[in-house]
């Protein structure tokens, strides 16, 4: 297996859980803000209280961002944005993100 195609499918397996985990919690995703409170431990932004799921959530998107991180050190900016557009396109495909 390529660095291509093992980057690709470990980031589509994480946002896909993340999307699922972000739809329980009823966060936007897409909103950077929220994200960023969620990765410091501010669970106030999941608006569905206490729901366990937020931590599993908090874990998956610090984890997803290191896994970016070694893509970029191991094939460089222009091939792990590629896969991480790929990947992107591939999540909406499916009624994700």
């Amino acid at each position: 297996m390529s660095g291509l195609e093992k980057y690709g499918d470990e980031l589509y397996a994480l946002d896909e859980r993340i999307n699922r985990l972000a739809i329980s919690c009823s966060i936007d995703i897409h909103d950077n803000a929220m994200i960023v409170s969620l990765i410091k431990g501010d669970y106030s932004v999941c608006k569905r209280g206490d729901n366990p799921k937020r931590k599993e959530l908090r874990g998956l998107l610090m984890l997803k961002y290191n896994i970016e991180e070694h893509c970029i050190n191991d094939l460089g900016v222009n091939e792990c944005s590629d896969i991480i557009e790929k990947v992107n396109r591939k999540i909406q495909q499916h009624g994700l993100g």
